[in-house]
């Protein structure tokens, strides 16, 4: 990625771009969940409350005319299995994330909102919102939208 990001003093977990938008995956500081964004290219105006994706846009707000807009996974029924974050994500859990996961997980119901995360799941709520920021993105000012990277 050319280094547009929307954390300038953290790196991403993981990277790439789907029809030509770009998206990134972050870990919370606060609840060692994962996060999803996607960018908006300049000059294109998005109304973020008409993209549907996992809990609504939480990262940006109203309507967003060029970079970064993003999802959290912290919502009631959102779950991460801890020891999948730390051996096969390979990050640091802290004991507050921890507690939050257990305490989320503990509340759980089964309703089929409730939802256990993993890397793949996350990404490809990424790629569904790009697909959708592409959309606009062609019908507002032709940008060609290019194969997945």
């Amino acid at each position: 990625m050319d280094g547009d990001r929307p954390f300038k003093d953290r790196s991403p977990l993981y990277e790439g771009a789907h029809q030509g938008i770009q998206w990134c995956i972050y870990q919370s500081p606060l609840s060692s969940v994962l996060n999803g964004y996607a960018r908006i290219p300049d000059g294109v105006e998005i109304d973020v409350d008409t993209l549907d994706v996992h809990g609504g846009i939480t990262y940006g707000f109203g309507i967003c005319s060029g970079g970064w807009i993003g999802f959290d996974t912290a919502h009631t029924g959102d779950h991460w299995d801890v020891e999948y974050l730390r051996s096969r994500v390979g990050v640091h859990v802290s004991p507050a994330g921890i507690a939050y996961q257990e305490r989320g997980r503990s509340m759980w119901s089964g309703n089929d909102w409730e939802r256990v995360w993993t890397v793949e799941k996350l990404r490809a709520e990424c790629e569904r919102l790009c697909e959708q920021i592409a959309t606009v993105a062609t019908r507002s000012v032709g940008v060609p939208r290019e194969g997945n990277q």
